[in-house]
């Protein structure tokens, strides 16, 4: 057959941003960590089969029964043998590493991934999207 099928695991507690706003106020910091640890062990794999995900942000983040899962690979990129991805700039710009805007021929490697993994642990540890209007944060 020619048909492909993709079975993906139930959310039962939607994605990283929905939980936040629902559940941030009782998260202690072992919690906090264990989430942060659920990603970075996630981006670890990929990055170890030479893939850059190149859109990590809250809504890519699924969350089922308290453990975080790294979805939605539509952007998904293989690195080339150098070790980088296109130059063109795929993401939520919240998420984007900053150079990516300023440099034209800017090439995304695994640290483009990292960069955005740093913004999701901001949103771990304070509860509100970056550069969010409501984060007390400014």
């Amino acid at each position: 057959s020619n048909n492909y099928v993709m079975v993906l695991q139930y959310a039962n507690q939607g994605n990283l941003r929905e939980y936040l706003k629902i559940n941030f106020k009782p998260l202690q910091w072992s919690d906090k960590i264990r989430m942060a640890s659920e990603i970075a062990c996630g981006l670890k794999y990929l990055h170890s089969t030479k893939i850059i995900h190149r859109d990590l942000h809250a809504k890519n983040i699924l969350v089922h029964n308290g453990t975080l899962m790294i979805a939605d690979l539509g952007l998904a990129k293989e690195l080339t043998i150098d070790g980088s991805s296109n130059s063109v700039v795929y993401g939520m710009p919240a998420y984007v590493e900053p150079q990516c805007y300023k440099y034209g021929d800017y090439v995304r490697d695994l640290k483009s991934d990292i960069y955005s993994l740093g913004v999701l642990l901001w949103e771990i540890t304070s509860g509100y999207p970056p550069f969010s209007k409501n984060s007390p944060h400014k």
